[in-house]
Protein backbone atom coordinates (compact mmCIF):
# COMPACT_ATOMS: atom_id res chain seq x y z
CA UNK A 1 0.00 0.00 0.00
CA UNK A 2 2.42 2.35 0.99
CA UNK A 3 4.74 1.81 -2.32
CA UNK A 4 0.93 2.53 -4.54
CA UNK A 5 1.14 5.72 -2.44
CA UNK A 6 4.64 6.57 -3.35
CA UNK A 7 3.98 6.01 -6.68
CA UNK A 8 1.00 8.62 -6.84
CA UNK A 9 2.97 10.96 -4.74
CA UNK A 10 5.25 11.19 -7.88
CA UNK A 11 2.50 11.15 -10.16
CA UNK A 12 1.39 14.75 -8.33
CA UNK A 13 4.72 16.56 -9.38
CA UNK A 14 3.91 18.62 -12.20
CA UNK A 15 5.83 19.41 -15.02
CA UNK A 16 7.78 22.55 -13.25
CA UNK A 17 7.99 25.40 -15.78
CA UNK A 18 5.10 25.36 -18.10
CA UNK A 19 5.23 29.09 -18.19
CA UNK A 20 2.28 30.52 -20.31
CA UNK A 21 2.83 33.98 -21.87
CA UNK A 22 4.43 39.42 -22.14
CA UNK A 23 1.61 41.47 -22.40
CA UNK A 24 3.42 43.46 -25.55
CA UNK A 25 3.57 39.95 -27.51
CA UNK A 26 1.26 37.82 -29.03
CA UNK A 27 0.23 34.70 -26.89
CA UNK A 28 2.57 31.88 -28.15
CA UNK A 29 1.87 29.15 -25.98
CA UNK A 30 5.24 27.16 -27.69
CA UNK A 31 7.34 29.64 -25.69
CA UNK A 32 7.79 28.70 -22.11
CA UNK A 33 9.59 31.80 -20.86
CA UNK A 34 6.93 34.10 -22.40
CA UNK A 35 4.07 35.01 -19.47
CA UNK A 36 0.69 36.34 -20.19
CA UNK A 37 -2.21 36.69 -18.21
CA UNK A 38 -4.40 33.29 -19.16
CA UNK A 39 -7.23 30.67 -17.63
CA UNK A 40 -6.62 27.18 -18.82
CA UNK A 41 -8.60 23.87 -18.03
CA UNK A 42 -7.64 20.16 -19.36
CA UNK A 43 -8.92 16.96 -19.32
CA UNK A 44 -7.12 13.62 -19.51
CA UNK A 45 -8.39 9.75 -20.32
CA UNK A 46 -7.54 9.05 -17.13
CA UNK A 47 -10.84 10.98 -15.55
CA UNK A 48 -8.39 13.76 -14.13
CA UNK A 49 -9.62 17.29 -15.17
CA UNK A 50 -7.52 20.44 -14.02
CA UNK A 51 -8.36 24.14 -13.81
CA UNK A 52 -5.48 26.75 -13.91
CA UNK A 53 -5.71 30.90 -14.23
CA UNK A 54 -2.59 33.00 -14.16
CA UNK A 55 -1.97 36.84 -13.96
CA UNK A 56 1.11 38.27 -15.45
CA UNK A 57 2.96 41.42 -14.88
CA UNK A 58 6.37 43.35 -15.92
CA UNK A 59 8.70 44.95 -13.22
CA UNK A 60 10.06 46.90 -15.62
CA UNK A 61 11.07 46.04 -19.40
CA UNK A 62 12.91 42.94 -20.01
CA UNK A 63 11.51 41.57 -16.63
CA UNK A 64 8.27 39.47 -16.43
CA UNK A 65 5.86 37.72 -13.50
CA UNK A 66 3.34 35.42 -13.18
CA UNK A 67 1.40 34.63 -10.53
CA UNK A 68 -0.56 30.57 -11.11
CA UNK A 69 -2.78 28.92 -9.17
CA UNK A 70 -3.69 25.15 -10.11
CA UNK A 71 -6.48 23.14 -8.56
CA UNK A 72 -6.95 19.16 -10.13
CA UNK A 73 -10.17 16.76 -9.58
CA UNK A 74 -7.52 14.44 -8.00
CA UNK A 75 -7.86 16.81 -5.07
CA UNK A 76 -4.19 18.39 -5.63
CA UNK A 77 -3.68 22.30 -5.68
CA UNK A 78 -0.26 24.03 -7.33
CA UNK A 79 0.60 27.84 -6.71
CA UNK A 80 3.45 29.07 -8.31
CA UNK A 81 5.54 32.47 -8.78
CA UNK A 82 7.36 32.25 -12.12
CA UNK A 83 10.00 35.10 -13.25
CA UNK A 84 11.59 36.13 -16.58
CA UNK A 85 14.52 38.10 -17.32
CA UNK A 86 15.92 39.12 -20.88
CA UNK A 87 19.43 38.04 -20.79
CA UNK A 88 21.09 40.06 -24.19
CA UNK A 89 22.40 37.08 -24.99
CA UNK A 90 21.43 35.92 -28.34
CA UNK A 91 22.10 32.27 -27.92
CA UNK A 92 19.95 32.28 -24.74
CA UNK A 93 18.20 35.73 -24.79
CA UNK A 94 15.76 34.59 -21.83
CA UNK A 95 16.30 33.00 -18.29
CA UNK A 96 13.74 32.30 -15.70
CA UNK A 97 13.37 31.09 -12.47
CA UNK A 98 10.04 29.28 -10.38
CA UNK A 99 8.91 28.83 -7.35
CA UNK A 100 6.10 25.81 -7.03
CA UNK A 101 3.82 25.15 -3.63
CA UNK A 102 2.30 21.57 -3.85
CA UNK A 103 -0.44 20.56 -1.77
CA UNK A 104 -2.20 16.93 -2.00
CA UNK A 105 -5.54 17.04 -0.24
CA UNK A 106 -6.76 13.44 -0.77
CA UNK A 107 -8.12 11.41 2.42
CA UNK A 108 -5.36 8.58 1.41
CA UNK A 109 -2.21 10.82 1.69
CA UNK A 110 -1.49 14.36 2.31
CA UNK A 111 1.66 15.84 1.34
CA UNK A 112 3.39 19.08 0.90
CA UNK A 113 5.98 20.06 -1.62
CA UNK A 114 8.37 23.10 -2.60
CA UNK A 115 9.72 22.99 -6.16
CA UNK A 116 12.32 25.77 -6.99
CA UNK A 117 13.54 25.65 -10.63
CA UNK A 118 15.31 27.68 -13.10
CA UNK A 119 14.96 27.29 -17.27
CA UNK A 120 16.72 29.08 -20.22
CA UNK A 121 15.30 29.66 -23.83
CA UNK A 122 18.04 28.24 -26.09
CA UNK A 123 18.26 29.73 -29.53
CA UNK A 124 19.03 26.73 -32.42
CA UNK A 125 20.29 27.09 -36.02
CA UNK A 126 16.94 26.48 -37.20
CA UNK A 127 14.63 29.39 -36.59
CA UNK A 128 11.38 27.92 -35.76
CA UNK A 129 13.47 25.20 -33.59
CA UNK A 130 13.86 25.83 -29.98
CA UNK A 131 15.29 24.05 -26.98
CA UNK A 132 14.45 24.97 -22.65
CA UNK A 133 16.55 23.03 -20.39
CA UNK A 134 14.93 22.82 -17.16
CA UNK A 135 16.59 21.62 -13.87
CA UNK A 136 14.53 21.77 -10.57
CA UNK A 137 14.50 20.79 -6.75
CA UNK A 138 12.05 19.08 -5.00
CA UNK A 139 11.72 18.96 -1.39
CA UNK A 140 8.76 18.03 1.27
CA UNK A 141 6.62 15.85 2.99
CA UNK A 142 4.32 13.00 2.93
CA UNK A 143 2.73 11.96 6.09
CA UNK A 144 6.15 11.50 8.22
CA UNK A 145 8.46 10.56 5.08
CA UNK A 146 10.56 13.78 4.28
CA UNK A 147 11.01 13.71 -0.04
CA UNK A 148 14.23 15.44 -1.46
CA UNK A 149 15.19 15.22 -5.00
CA UNK A 150 15.68 17.21 -8.33
CA UNK A 151 14.07 17.16 -11.93
CA UNK A 152 15.67 17.87 -15.35
CA UNK A 153 13.59 18.53 -18.69
CA UNK A 154 14.75 19.09 -22.32
CA UNK A 155 11.68 21.35 -23.70
CA UNK A 156 11.71 20.77 -27.32
CA UNK A 157 8.98 23.13 -29.60
CA UNK A 158 8.37 23.22 -33.44
CA UNK A 159 6.81 26.15 -34.72
CA UNK A 160 4.85 24.76 -37.86
CA UNK A 161 3.15 27.72 -38.96
CA UNK A 162 2.95 31.56 -39.68
CA UNK A 163 -0.17 31.30 -37.49
CA UNK A 164 0.60 29.51 -34.51
CA UNK A 165 0.78 25.51 -34.86
CA UNK A 166 3.35 24.12 -32.75
CA UNK A 167 4.37 20.81 -31.61
CA UNK A 168 6.33 20.10 -28.37
CA UNK A 169 8.29 17.26 -27.20
CA UNK A 170 9.54 16.74 -22.96
CA UNK A 171 11.57 14.23 -21.76
CA UNK A 172 11.24 14.26 -17.78
CA UNK A 173 13.30 12.91 -15.60
CA UNK A 174 12.67 12.99 -11.62
CA UNK A 175 14.85 11.23 -8.93
CA UNK A 176 13.93 11.37 -5.25
CA UNK A 177 14.54 9.75 -1.77
CA UNK A 178 11.40 7.44 -2.34
CA UNK A 179 11.72 6.82 -6.03
CA UNK A 180 12.07 7.63 -9.68
CA UNK A 181 9.77 8.99 -12.95
CA UNK A 182 10.59 8.95 -16.57
CA UNK A 183 8.56 10.88 -18.52
CA UNK A 184 7.92 11.75 -22.43
CA UNK A 185 5.04 13.87 -23.54
CA UNK A 186 4.73 14.85 -27.13
CA UNK A 187 1.88 17.73 -27.71
CA UNK A 188 0.68 19.57 -30.50
CA UNK A 189 -1.32 22.82 -30.24
CA UNK A 190 -2.94 25.72 -32.53
CA UNK A 191 -4.84 29.17 -32.23
CA UNK A 192 -8.89 28.02 -32.67
CA UNK A 193 -9.48 31.83 -32.46
CA UNK A 194 -9.28 34.97 -35.21
CA UNK A 195 -7.42 36.89 -32.21
CA UNK A 196 -5.38 34.66 -30.68
CA UNK A 197 -7.01 34.56 -27.18
CA UNK A 198 -8.45 31.04 -27.33
CA UNK A 199 -6.02 27.93 -28.06
CA UNK A 200 -6.28 24.27 -28.13
CA UNK A 201 -3.63 21.67 -27.19
CA UNK A 202 -3.11 17.85 -27.43
CA UNK A 203 -0.96 15.66 -25.48
CA UNK A 204 0.24 12.11 -25.51
CA UNK A 205 2.66 11.09 -22.52
CA UNK A 206 4.00 8.03 -21.38
CA UNK A 207 5.25 7.49 -18.09
CA UNK A 208 7.47 4.89 -16.19
CA UNK A 209 7.73 5.50 -12.53
CA UNK A 210 9.25 3.21 -9.61
CA UNK A 211 9.24 3.20 -5.86
CA UNK A 212 12.27 3.01 -3.85
CA UNK A 213 12.06 -1.02 -3.41
CA UNK A 214 9.58 -1.93 -6.15
CA UNK A 215 8.91 -2.64 -9.94
CA UNK A 216 9.02 0.19 -12.45
CA UNK A 217 5.43 0.41 -13.46
CA UNK A 218 4.62 2.07 -17.37
CA UNK A 219 1.99 3.93 -18.05
CA UNK A 220 0.49 6.40 -20.87
CA UNK A 221 -2.38 8.88 -21.24
CA UNK A 222 -3.96 11.44 -23.53
CA UNK A 223 -4.49 15.22 -22.88
CA UNK A 224 -7.04 17.94 -23.96
CA UNK A 225 -6.74 21.06 -22.96
CA UNK A 226 -7.79 24.73 -23.85
CA UNK A 227 -6.60 27.66 -23.03
CA UNK A 228 -7.71 31.78 -22.82
CA UNK A 229 -5.15 34.53 -22.88
CA UNK A 230 -6.55 38.46 -21.70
Amino acid sequence: MLKKSLIALLLTLPSLCMATDTAEESPDPSDLTQVNSFAMTTLDTKGDGKFSAGIAGQYSEGNTFLGLAEYSKKNVSRLRYFQVLDTGIHEMDKAGFSIDYIKDWSATQTSDLIAIGGIAKVNTPWESFTIYPNVAYVTGKTGNMDINGYQANLFGSLSLSDWGQYMIVQPQWMETNIGSKLETKIGYGQPISDDGKWWVQVDYTNLSQKAKGSKSVSDNKGELGFFYYF
